[in-house]
Protein backbone atom coordinates (compact mmCIF):
# COMPACT_ATOMS: atom_id res chain seq x y z
CA UNK A 1 0.00 0.00 0.00
CA UNK A 2 0.95 3.13 -0.88
CA UNK A 3 2.33 5.51 1.69
CA UNK A 4 0.07 8.29 3.00
CA UNK A 5 0.85 11.91 2.35
CA UNK A 6 -0.44 14.31 4.86
CA UNK A 7 0.52 17.88 4.74
CA UNK A 8 -1.72 19.78 7.44
CA UNK A 9 -0.41 22.10 10.61
CA UNK A 10 -0.09 20.64 13.56
CA UNK A 11 -3.04 22.36 15.97
CA UNK A 12 -4.64 20.70 18.65
CA UNK A 13 -4.70 21.26 22.59
CA UNK A 14 -4.69 18.37 25.37
CA UNK A 15 -7.23 17.60 27.65
CA UNK A 16 -5.47 17.49 30.76
CA UNK A 17 -8.90 17.34 32.46
CA UNK A 18 -9.55 14.05 30.77
CA UNK A 19 -5.92 12.00 30.95
CA UNK A 20 -7.47 9.93 34.46
CA UNK A 21 -8.36 6.11 34.97
CA UNK A 22 -8.12 4.04 31.26
CA UNK A 23 -7.61 7.40 29.59
CA UNK A 24 -3.66 8.05 28.81
CA UNK A 25 -3.30 10.83 27.42
CA UNK A 26 -6.83 13.25 25.41
CA UNK A 27 -6.58 16.12 22.94
CA UNK A 28 -8.69 18.17 20.81
CA UNK A 29 -7.47 18.50 17.21
CA UNK A 30 -8.91 21.59 15.52
CA UNK A 31 -10.24 21.07 11.55
CA UNK A 32 -7.74 20.50 8.81
CA UNK A 33 -4.42 20.23 11.07
CA UNK A 34 -2.73 17.11 12.79
CA UNK A 35 -2.27 16.41 16.43
CA UNK A 36 0.22 13.98 18.49
CA UNK A 37 -1.02 11.97 21.06
CA UNK A 38 2.12 10.57 23.70
CA UNK A 39 1.79 6.95 24.95
CA UNK A 40 3.29 7.93 28.81
CA UNK A 41 6.60 6.04 29.47
CA UNK A 42 9.68 4.49 27.77
CA UNK A 43 9.63 1.58 26.88
CA UNK A 44 12.05 -2.16 25.38
CA UNK A 45 11.90 -5.46 24.10
CA UNK A 46 11.64 -6.42 27.89
CA UNK A 47 9.07 -4.35 29.05
CA UNK A 48 6.63 -3.01 26.23
CA UNK A 49 3.68 -0.60 26.55
CA UNK A 50 -0.02 -2.02 28.07
CA UNK A 51 -2.49 -2.76 25.85
CA UNK A 52 -4.17 0.15 24.41
CA UNK A 53 -6.21 1.77 21.72
CA UNK A 54 -6.40 5.33 19.82
CA UNK A 55 -9.97 6.02 19.92
CA UNK A 56 -11.92 8.70 17.99
CA UNK A 57 -15.00 10.83 18.62
CA UNK A 58 -16.53 13.32 15.94
CA UNK A 59 -19.70 13.87 14.63
CA UNK A 60 -19.12 11.35 11.63
CA UNK A 61 -19.82 7.92 13.22
CA UNK A 62 -17.21 6.15 10.45
CA UNK A 63 -14.36 9.11 11.26
CA UNK A 64 -13.98 9.27 7.88
CA UNK A 65 -11.05 11.40 6.71
CA UNK A 66 -9.00 11.02 9.89
CA UNK A 67 -6.19 8.67 10.21
CA UNK A 68 -4.02 7.61 12.80
CA UNK A 69 -0.03 6.81 12.37
CA UNK A 70 2.12 5.16 15.37
CA UNK A 71 5.55 6.48 15.94
CA UNK A 72 7.84 4.14 17.96
CA UNK A 73 11.04 6.06 18.52
CA UNK A 74 14.29 5.07 19.35
CA UNK A 75 15.72 1.47 19.08
CA UNK A 76 14.87 -2.28 21.20
CA UNK A 77 16.18 -1.35 23.98
CA UNK A 78 14.78 1.90 24.69
CA UNK A 79 11.91 3.87 22.57
CA UNK A 80 9.03 6.36 23.03
CA UNK A 81 5.45 5.75 21.78
CA UNK A 82 3.46 8.43 20.29
CA UNK A 83 0.50 8.89 17.14
CA UNK A 84 0.21 11.17 14.32
CA UNK A 85 -3.40 12.30 14.50
CA UNK A 86 -4.52 13.99 11.08
CA UNK A 87 -7.57 15.12 10.69
CA UNK A 88 -9.01 16.44 6.95
CA UNK A 89 -12.49 17.42 8.43
CA UNK A 90 -13.97 20.55 8.58
CA UNK A 91 -14.56 19.89 12.10
CA UNK A 92 -12.69 19.45 15.50
CA UNK A 93 -12.17 15.52 16.70
CA UNK A 94 -10.96 14.71 20.02
CA UNK A 95 -8.14 11.67 20.16
CA UNK A 96 -7.46 9.60 23.30
CA UNK A 97 -5.11 6.54 24.30
CA UNK A 98 -7.10 4.47 26.03
CA UNK A 99 -5.85 0.99 27.66
CA UNK A 100 -8.00 -1.81 26.84
CA UNK A 101 -6.40 -4.00 29.37
CA UNK A 102 -4.98 -4.26 33.05
CA UNK A 103 -1.45 -2.35 33.36
CA UNK A 104 -0.27 -6.08 34.00
CA UNK A 105 -0.57 -6.87 30.53
CA UNK A 106 2.41 -5.62 28.81
CA UNK A 107 2.09 -6.23 25.50
CA UNK A 108 0.82 -3.86 23.01
CA UNK A 109 -2.50 -4.36 20.62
Amino acid sequence: MPERKHNLPTMFRRLDDEITGDVLDAIVIDPRSRGILYLPGEYSTDNRPARHQVKLDSTDPDNGSVYTDQNQLGGPDHYVVNYDVWNHRDSQIVARIMLTAPETSRVQE
